[in-house]
């Protein structure tokens, strides 16, 4: 029997998917769970307190980073890749979108990962 893993992929319980679910991290629901918002050169993460105990994430990159889905979708892999990396020490209980800004393009992934992992570190996710 072969069993296939997706290894480019973070678990369902993991991921935010309805619309509803991204809608809290803008306007004042933002405010009112004191969500905190922390920016780097590439990326910007929002983080606050879920009701669950999993760690979920959810990631807008835009047609501004790059006009081709097979780049935007390499951006999300990669990001995914440091996530499950840090799977271990992540803190439970806690929602978090990740939006690209376009200066992330021509970046290679050894500054993406030091840079991500410093913003995860800013809002104590590690």
């Amino acid at each position: 029997m072969i069993v296939f893993t997706y290894l480019n992929m973070l678990d369902k319980k993991n991921r935010i998917t309805k619309q509803k679910e991204f809608d809290q991290f803008f306007g004042k629901e933002f405010k009112q769970k004191k969500g905190q918002n922390v920016a780097g050169k590439f990326v910007i993460l929002k983080c606050f307190d879920n009701e669950t105990e999993d760690t979920r994430f959810a990631f807008v990159v835009s047609n501004k980073v790059d006009k081709r889905a097979t780049h935007r979708n390499k951006i999300r892999r990669q990001l995914r890749s440091i996530i499950r990396d840090n799977a271990s020490c992540l803190k439970k209980g806690k929602d978090c979108l990740i939006i690209i800004k376009p200066s992330i393009k021509d970046k290679e992934f050894i500054d993406v990962e030091k840079e991500f992992t410093l913003l995860l570190k800013k809002v104590k996710l590690i």
